[in-house]
């Protein structure tokens, strides 16, 4: 009764992990294109395209992470691993912990996509502030007049005028 209750929940756990790593792959890819996009950097739509996939990716993620809590809770267990190692030596056990190892790999692949994708929109962000400065010259203190009346130098540009 006790190994059948076990394969249950190993069986549970490997199907469980292959959707994680499904999803998980699936958002790697998309972040990919993302950042592909970043670079490229020609039209905000494709950014927006993929982040919207992103997003709808993660919530997805969110669901399934509910399952896994609820049966970790069932199992009264912390983490998956806690689990797996209480289990005896078998073939589902092997597979289990392979599919962790895909998956930790993974998530190690995606975090370096990510941290490429925060620092190109860092950069992105970074032109944006330098562009907005020079237009409504906000940045640049008056380089011509007289020290005594500086606001003559000063062109009074507005950002949203005709004339830019």
């Amino acid at each position: 009764m006790e190994s059948e209750m076990k394969d249950t929940a190993l069986e549970r756990i490997e199907s469980l992990l292959k959707a994680e790593l499904s999803l998980t792959l699936r958002l790697y890819e998309q972040s990919e294109t993302q950042k592909k996009a970043l670079k490229e950097n020609l039209n905000g739509k494709a950014v927006s395209e993929t982040t919207e996939a992103i997003n709808k990716t993660l919530r997805e993620l969110e669901a399934h992470e509910k399952n896994k809590t609820a049966l970790l809770a069932e199992l009264e267990a912390d983490n998956i691993e806690a689990v797996v190692g209480r289990m005896p030596y078998s073939q589902e056990k092997t597979r289990v912990r392979q599919q962790m190892k895909r998956l930790g790999d993974l998530l190690e692949k995606m975090q370096s996509v990510v941290e490429s994708s925060r620092s190109l929109l860092k950069k992105d962000m970074d032109y944006l502030n330098f562009s907005l400065n020079v237009m409504t010259a906000a940045s640049a203190a008056p380089a011509y007049g007289t020290p005594d009346a500086p606001e003559q130098a000063t062109q009074g540009r507005k950002l949203f005028d005709q004339s830019i």
